[in-house]
C-alpha cells in the first residue's frame, strides 16, 4: 500500500472542500438564474400576446371557464342546441 504524506492529503483536502463549496454556490447561482429566466419567458409571452392583441393564456382559461357555467346555466333553464337551431 502506498502512503502519501500528511501535507499533501490535507491540500488536497481543502481543495476538494473548497470545489464543493464553489460547486454548491455555482448550483445555488444556477437555480436562481433558471427561476428569473423562467420569469421573464412568462413575461415575454404575456407582452406578445398583448402586442398581438391576443388575450394571454390565463384569459383564455377564464373565458372558458366563464362559457362552461353559462352553457350550463342555459341547461338548466331548459335549453338546448336543437331548441336554438329551431
Amino acid at each position: 500500500m502506498k502512503t502519501i504524506e500528511m501535507d499533501m492529503f490535507a491540500k488536497y483536502k481543502k481543495e476538494i472542500a473548497e470545489l464543493k463549496a464553489e460547486n454548491a454556490e455555482l448550483h445555488r447561482i444556477k437555480t436562481e438564474l433558471e427561476q428569473r429566466l423562467q420569469e421573464l419567458h412568462g413575461e415575454y409571452m404575456l407582452l406578445r400576446y398583448q402586442f398581438k392583441g391576443l388575450p394571454s393564456h390565463a384569459e383564455i382559461l377564464k373565458l372558458r371557464q366563464e362559457m362552461l357555467s353559462l352553457k350550463k346555466e342555459l341547461r338548466m333553464r331548459g335549453w338546448t342546441e336543437t331548441t336554438y337551431h329551431q
